[in-house]
């Protein structure tokens, strides 16, 4: 049983530097809440976000 399987070009992934990871990841920090503070299923406006 022969199959007609469409081949593509190989593409080679890239990577896009968005700046560095200290300052991207500043932006959540300033809460001492962590996930398991806060119960499952808690409404997402309860959550507190920084």
């Amino acid at each position: 049983m022969e199959q007609n399987v469409e081949k593509h070009e190989y593409e080679t992934p890239n990577l896009t530097v968005h700046g560095s990871i200290e300052t991207i990841t500043q932006g959540g920090g300033g809460s001492t809440a962590l996930d398991a503070s806060f119960p499952a299923h808690t409404p997402i406006g309860d959550l507190t976000f920084s």
